[in-house]
């Protein structure tokens, strides 16, 4: 008896989330071709080389759309490299930890290392706040004020975050008009650094749940904590992937964007190219940005699944900010910080790091890259577009390249040089080259500029409009970073995560027996007797514990909940079956607090 051909898939999009598509179907023996608008592949991701730059035999200089960053949180994508070959070993193994992280002021010439600490207990989230805000000269009731919110977004349960926190923002929750306007300075631009998010505009919901994970990764020394790439992205991971996926029969495409999606019987029938040529598969995956995915939707697709009808009338405007990158390149290397500097009070929330540090296995950097004059490299993200700059009074999306990169090169000199760490840092003499994200379209006389990759930031209730990986159309299938994933953040991860459920989706409708990819949920701090008394108060329709008993007296709560814990052995039950001790230990401190 023959055997059936294995189905045939055509995914839209060649960067993180269709590349994972690729990846877990080719690994289960289906065929599958990737079409990719662009002449490269990566999206976002991809490096971004600064075209005649190299020269006798050396690569030319890596521009990126901006500095890789890999969280501990980050799952899906690291197991996605760790199943890539490469030399000896896998992508994965060429990453490199970032032990360190630094704080540099622009007002108060202050600089500072700190380096990660090892934490134990589920409320040392509190702790992690103190490493992080230390020597900033806070007023330590805003400090007081903003870790008990932390508490209490952390340890309310999944069913409040989403009917409550997912309808208000960041800013909202944070009651962070009540702070000095100091504190509302870093509340700003804390997220905005550190997972291109907008407490003003962000959910609760969303920035809250990333900002847990970033403070418990602070929490964690060693390897596997916050990791970046040894080399440029496309060079250490993207090459590497696309030569695993042709070998497993993989067809690629670049340069070959789809013109438009047909339809017939209710089910997509193909694929039209510019060229009018058609291509067709058994199954359909569209994997490219939001704005792409919207572009492509008609009437007719909306027609046939609610969630595409929603996603393709969305006012992208209000749900997408700015986070592009821009690389110095210098004659001598700049180590500055065996991580992250972050940069809290800059006009344009800026973050950096100093790249050379962590790609030394590929040889030294002048040897490599460029003409052979070049041996430094910061890459630098900028998160805030709106906001006019001090060198410069304009916001970054009305400047023209020109000037985008001296405010931004400014910026670098007024924070790191001076007092702190000591003498001139940064200078003018250092500075080569600079090279600016290559999806900005600037006028040559500035502004306003376009950005084809921005991302999007979440705003309240916005995960309604958002769609699952599976259409209701039966052969059509969704990934990219707005997908509805666990990460739930616009970042390679959440990429990643959707690729993998978009896979899935097709594995269940072809009834393969094959294993489904793996898709992991967050891990969070275990809390589980407040969060439990939580969920016993959202469901009786009462606010957390923390709005019932103001900011003093909940943070004393969670002190003798966490007591109660430790007494019983409660943190380290695996189940819910000593519910009686549970319930008698929140009936003695509501009492005792006076909260009936």
């Amino acid at each position: 008896m023959a055997r059936m051909p294995a189905p045939r898939v055509i995914v839209i999009g060649g960067g993180v989330a269709g590349l994972t598509v690729a990846h877990e179907l080719a690994e289960r023996g289906f065929g599958v071709d990737v079409y990719e608008a662009r002449g490269s592949f990566g999206g976002k991701a991809r490096s971004q080389p600064v075209p005649e730059t190299g020269t006798a035999g050396r690569r030319d200089l890596p521009g990126e759309h901006g500095f890789r960053f890999y969280p501990r949180f980050y799952r899906h994508v690291i197991d996605q490299m760790a199943r890539i070959p490469v030399g000896p070993g896998t992508v994965a193994d060429t990453l490199k930890p970032t032990t360190e992280a630094a704080i540099a002021l622009i007002d108060d010439d202050t600089w500072y290392r700190f380096s990660r600490k090892k934490l134990t207990t589920p409320y040392s989230i509190l702790e992690t706040l103190e490493i992080f805000f230390q020597n900033l000269d806070f007023d330590a009731q805003d400090v007081t004020v903003f870790g008990a919110k932390l508490l209490q977004f952390a340890t309310a349960c999944d069913a409040r975050r989403l009917a409550e926190y997912e309808q208000v923002s960041w800013w909202t929750f944070l009651e962070a008009e009540q702070c000095s306007e100091k504190f509302q300075r870093q509340l700003r631009g804390i997220p905005r650094m550190m997972v291109a998010m907008d407490a003003q505009r962000g959910s609760a919901r969303t920035i809250g749940v990333i900002s847990v994970q970033l403070l418990r990764d602070f929490s964690f020394t060693g390897m596997q904590n916050d990791r970046t790439l040894g080399g440029p992205t496309t060079q250490m991971w993207i090459e590497p992937w696309l030569a695993h996926l042709q070998s497993m029969g993989v067809t690629v495409h670049a340069g070959q964007p789809i013109a438009g999606i047909e339809v017939a019987d209710g089910r997509i029938s193909g694929l039209r190219l510019p060229s009018g040529r058609r291509v067709t598969g058994d199954h359909y995956v569209l994997a490219v940005p939001m704005e792409s995915a919207i572009a492509l939707l008609t009437t007719e697709l909306g027609m046939l699944d609610p969630q595409l009808e929603r996603l393709r009338v969305l006012q992208v405007d209000d749900l997408v900010s700015w986070m592009s990158g821009i690389q110095y390149f210098l004659y001598e290397d700049v180590p500055l910080v065996r991580g992250h500097l972050f940069f809290p009070d800059s006009p344009w929330a800026l973050t950096a790091v100093s790249q050379p540090q962590f790609w030394r296995d590929l040889g030294l950097f002048r040897r490599v890259y460029g003409d052979g004059t070049v041996g430094g490299l910061i890459s630098v993200d900028i998160s805030d577009w709106g906001t006019p700059g001090k060198l410069i009074p304009k916001p970054a999306k009305e400047c023209t390249r020109q000037e985008i990169a001296d405010e931004v090169w400014w910026q670098l000199k007024a924070a790191l040089n001076g007092v702190g760490e000591g003498g001139t840092i940064l200078s003018d003499e250092l500075l080569h080259s600079w090279h600016l994200d290559d999806d900005l379209d600037i006028l040559p006389g500035g502004g306003p500029t376009t950005n084809s990759s921005r991302l999007l930031v979440h705003p309240p209730g916005s995960w309604a409009l958002r769609p699952e990986a599976a259409s209701t159309i039966p052969n059509l299938a969704l990934a990219g970073d707005y997908v509805r994933t666990h990460t739930n953040i616009a970042s390679m991860e959440s990429a990643c995560e959707a690729g993998r459920r978009a896979a899935n989706v097709i594995l269940d409708r072809a009834g393969s027996s094959a294993r489904r990819a793996d898709v992991w949920p967050l891990e969070e701090p275990a809390f589980r007797a407040l969060k439990w008394l939580d969920h016993q108060l959202f469901q009786a329709g009462r606010p957390h514990l923390f709005e019932l008993l103001g900011i003093r007296q909940a943070v004393r709560a969670a002190a003798v909940i966490r007591r109660a814990e430790e007494l019983l052995g409660l943190a380290k039950l695996d189940d819910w079956a000593d519910q009686y001790k549970l319930t008698t230990i929140v009936k003695v401190i509501l009492a005792r607090l006076g909260v009936r």
